[in-house]
Formats: C-alpha cells, structure tokens, sequence
C-alpha cells in the first residue's frame, strides 16, 4: 500500500487508511499511543477512528495486551475481491509475452468438472491449426493445461475430475488410465510444469503450468502450443521455463503464496 498523508489535515478517508495501514504494516502490534505518535492524529480523532474500524471488522483490539491487530473483516474483503477478477485481465500480460516471446499459440484455459475451457487465445504467427478455441471443451487428461489444473486439486475434487474422464485414446501417447494419469499429476505438482506430447493431436505438443488463487487452489492454466517439427528440444525446454515463470507471476497477483 503507498503512503497515505498521515498529518491531522486530510479527509476522513485519509486519516482511516493512514491508521489501518500503520496497524497491517508494522511488524509488531501497536498501541494507542504509538499509533497516535506515527500518525500524527489528535488522540479523540485516532479514537472515534480505530473504534469505527474496529466495529467494522477491519482492525482487531485486544483488550488484555491494549494492542491493534488486523481485523479479520480484511480476510473477507480480500476474498470478494479476489473472486471478482477476472483471471484473463490479469494474465493477458503474460499471455502477451509469451506470445512475443515464442510466436506460438498461447492458451489459457478452466477447468470444468472433467473438462477443460479455452478463455482466451493467441494465434501462432505462424500457421497452425489446432482443436482448440475460445469457448470450446477439450478434455483434461491428454491436455496440458487439463493436467496443469488437475494435478493441484484436493484429492475429492480430484476423484472427481477423474471419475469424469472419457480415457479415449487419441492418440500412441495418450494417458489411458487413472494409475498412469495420477502418476503424471504427482510429477506435475512437483514441477508445476504439465506437458502435452502429442497426446490429444498427433505433432502437436504443449508446455502448461498453473495459475494458483490465494487459497492455492488451481483457477486457470497458460500453455505455449506448438507443431513439433518446428521445435526442437532445447527451445521445448525454453518454453516450459517460460510458461512457468510466467504463471508464478499471475499466480503472485491473484494472492498465491509463494513457492518454487
């Protein structure tokens, strides 16, 4: 959070934000005292203050300690937040960059139940034409994006997404069973890099990984797709890089913590 004008004049927006930002960002809990101190407040105006964001659930007092938390009212209003922006706003930075950076398809994809959903699309520079589409289902055993996703579910949500899979095998290098599906997804967890080796179009591979929420949780996956003549093993692995990085970043914004 900036800095908020902290002396007696300003609003009364001015004075509040400047109260709840010395109690969220000092590293031990304050004082009425220390807070008038930082903020420079009239003690009557910090009071009428931190007790107005005190019923509002923004800052929590402890009556033992007299010491200024922050109030878990914060919590739910990061959560309302975070639920209301939109993963390809956030992303389409990065979807950008990849797309500058490669010349290939870029992807972003949901999961939905069993099935993965294209949100948005760049087109390779070159030319290409592939299965998916914005708006269009693709299923997420043989996907990278699908397996990106599904490889961070809890184990309920997980059993389920699999329990949805068809297991039709598109193509020699399709994943046809849970066992070998899941020993897959445990590689992927640990990797966070899910790839697809022409295992839902024949010459056609992917490197994904996955955008995480602040609870963790996998809420969307980017991929770079790319005929595989084109690609050799050295620029593959570039890619993987590439689309990870670029995932930690959104995953960072949407309030993940952070990890390797």
């Amino acid at each position: 959070m900036a800095n908020v004008e902290t002396k007696s004049g300003g609003s009364s927006l001015d004075k509040a934000l400047s109260l709840l930002q010395e109690v969220c960002m000092t590293s031990v809990p304050l004082r009425f005292a220390d807070l008038v101190d930082k903020t420079d407040l009239p003690k009557a105006t910090a009071h009428r203050t931190l007790t107005s964001l005190t019923e509002k659930g923004l800052i929590r007092f402890d009556e033992v300690t007299q010491l200024y938390h922050p109030g878990y009212g914060l919590l739910e209003l990061a959560h309302q937040a975070w639920s209301k922006i939109d993963v390809r706003d956030i992303a389409a930075d990065q979807m950008k960059h990849l797309w500058n950076e490669t010349g290939e398809t870029i992807h972003l994809a949901v999961l939905d139940r069993g099935d993965v959903i294209y949100i948005d699309k760049l087109e390779s520079q070159k030319s290409l034409r592939l299965f998916s589409a914005v708006g269009k289902k693709g299923p997420a055993y043989c996907t990278g994006v699908g397996k990106a996703m599904m490889a961070f579910l809890s184990e309920d949500l997980l059993a389920e997404a699999i329990n949805e899979q068809s297991f039709i095998k598109h193509t020699e290098t399709t994943l046809i069973d849970e066992i070998t599906l899941r020993k897959a997804l445990i590689d992927i967890r640990e990797s966070k890099i899910s790839l697809d080796l022409e295992e839902h179009e024949e010459g056609i591979q992917c490197a994904a990984s996955v955008i995480l929420n602040h609870r963790n949780e996998p809420i969307a996956a980017l991929s770079i797709t790319a005929p595989k003549f084109r690609v050799d093993n050295a620029r593959f692995q570039h890619f993987q890089t590439l689309v990870k990085d670029a995932c930690k970043k959104v995953s960072t914004r949407m309030g993940a913590m952070a990890s390797n």
